[in-house]
């Protein structure tokens, strides 16, 4: 028992296998189907987003300025999107094909539906002129005959407008449902006007096609040298800031081509999957006609109809079939030129990072030369100057220098438009020295009293400016002003009044000095 039960279940464990095995060949024996108008419009609007991606990714690498190493892939984009719009017009070609007509229909050939109501349209129009001349006829008789015998007359008239009428309002219904048929057939039409406007909302579509004479270096020869040219200005400008906006272009070109990366592998695989359908449709009609072919069977051969239209379709999947394949081969080429793009800006921005941080370090190295410079002046100014006002002068120009050195260092170095830079430099200082006169008269005054045959505290001066005569005894000079202890002019005693002056009237008014036998006299 317990073996018989065993072989039993084998059996149907076996039977489920073959049932199994049974479906996933019909599965995969089973033709794909066609895809509708509104598919082939959307596959059509996908390879025009990609076209409109790749241009503006093309265009952000040419901004960063960066050498193509590849050929220029203008011409293989407006290529691969003029075989979409070849395989679209295929399909619209195949979808407005009628099917092929069902080999057990029988073999007698019917007439195609607009040829039927072609014939029903011209034997109604026929039967209503019939009744019109019929209906004359019998208005005639009856208008001839007398009232006795008119009403057999008047009832044939009754039944001929009634015909009449009747056919008139057949001849009316046809021609509402041609014309009703005409609307819901016109699909096919549309769709090939929609792919046609489509098409040239392209200006590269409809422009002259590119010589097709070696594709990979014909572009090349006349569009590298400009770039390599212009990637070689971009790389030589000076300036950190050159550099820093060097780097963001290239970072936004290799975020846009990686974007378009995606964006092709996507495009590829759903044009690929299309290559497969369309085989296994080729494939699965080769086989069919194939069988037909090789029948022995006269039945199987005596369709010639239905024979020629199948082969008609075989040739119109052949020829969707060929763009397709261009359509897929395009795009892989143009991916893999992407990833060339993609090394060509890793490498341009390894080499940014590397001249900016030796940029950096050339500035680093030359605040540090100027702050020992600062560091070594002031000891030596503090070791070897011993005149104190002549030292705090020397300090002073010596933290002018410091600074104006550190400002050139970073200026030189963080511009990249030097003539702009000392155009916009040359106008600040004229209106600044317009606008300061005064100050920058006070302080060359300053400069010009600190000289050794200057003043110093103690001295007594006499100053003639705007505000009059003075006599006084210096008390401090600053950059600006300069102090007095105001004296009398016949005694020269201090008259306890301080009197400020600015160091312009060194150059603007009289400034005399006693020298010190007078002043010790006095």
């Amino acid at each position: 028992m317990s073996g018989i039960r065993l072989r039993t279940v084998g059996a149907v464990l076996l039977l489920l296998l073959l049932c199994v095995a049974g479906g996933v060949r019909a599965e995969d024996s089973a033709p794909a189907a066609l895809p509708t108008g509104e598919e082939i419009l959307d596959d059509l609007k996908r390879a025009l987003a990609w076209y409109q991606q790749a241009r503006q990714a093309m265009q952000t690498a040419r901004e960063a300025a960066i050498v193509l190493p590849a050929r220029d892939d203008e011409p293989t984009i407006v290529r691969a999107l003029q075989r979409a719009f070849d395989a679209a017009r295929a399909q619209g070609a195949l979808l407005a094909e009628p099917a092929p007509a069902d080999a057990s229909a029988g073999d007698t050939p019917q007439a195609p539906p607009a040829t039927r109501r072609a014939e029903r349209r011209t034997k109604l129009e026929a039967a209503i002129r019939e009744d019109e001349r019929q209906v004359a006829l019998l208005r005639e008789k009856a208008r001839t005959t007398p009232a006795a015998r008119r009403e057999p007359v008047e009832r044939d008239l009754t039944r001929a407008l009634n015909r009449l009428e009747l056919d008139r309002l057949r001849l009316e219904l046809l021609a509402n449902l041609e014309q009703s048929e005409s609307a819901l057939g016109s699909g096919e039409t549309d769709l090939l006007q929609q792919i046609q406007a489509l098409q040239e909302s392209v200006p590269e579509l409809n422009a002259s096609a590119p010589p097709q004479a070696s594709p990979r270096t014909a572009p090349a020869a006349t569009t590298a040298p400009t770039t390599s040219a212009a990637s070689t200005a971009a790389s030589s400008e000076p300036g950190t800031w050159s550099a820093v906006s060097r780097l963001l272009a290239l970072q936004r070109a290799r975020a846009s081509l990686s974007q378009l990366t995606i964006g092709t592998d996507l495009l590829a695989h759903d044009v690929e999957t299309r290559v497969e359908a369309t085989r296994t449709l080729v494939r699965e009609l080769s086989r069919r006609l194939r069988e037909q072919v090789g029948a022995v069977s006269t039945a199987a051969v005596t369709d010639q109809a239905t024979f020629r239209r199948e082969l008609e379709h075989l040739k119109h999947l052949g020829a969707l079939l060929v763009p397709l394949r261009a359509e897929s081969a395009l795009l892989r080429r143009f991916e893999n030129d992407i990833r060339i793009w993609q090394r060509a800006i890793d490498r341009e921005t390894r080499r940014g990072l590397q001249e900016l941080g030796l940029g950096l370090v050339g500035v680093v190295i030359g605040l540090g030369a100027i702050a020992l410079g600062a560091v070594v002046s002031r000891a030596a100014l503090e070791r070897y100057v011993q005149d104190p006002y002549r030292k705090r002068l020397l300090l002073r120009a010596r933290k002018i220098a410091v600074g104006a050195a550190v400002v050139l260092v970073l200026v030189f170095h963080f511009t990249s438009e030097l003539t702009a830079l000392v155009t916009a430099l040359g106008f600040a200082a004229a209106g600044v020295a317009f606008a300061l006169q005064n100050v920058i008269l006070s302080v060359a005054g300053y400069f010009s009293m600190m000289s050794p045959n200057g003043i110093r505290m103690g001295d007594r001066v006499s100053l003639q400016g705007p505000f009059g005569y003075v006599h006084g005894e210096v008390i401090e000079i600053g950059m600006v002003r300069i102090r007095l202890r105001e004296l009398s002019p016949d005694t020269l005693e201090p008259t306890g009044r301080v009197v400020v002056s600015p160091n312009s009237v060194v150059f603007t008014g009289s400034f005399l000095k006693h020298p010190p036998a007078q002043a010790k006299a006095a």
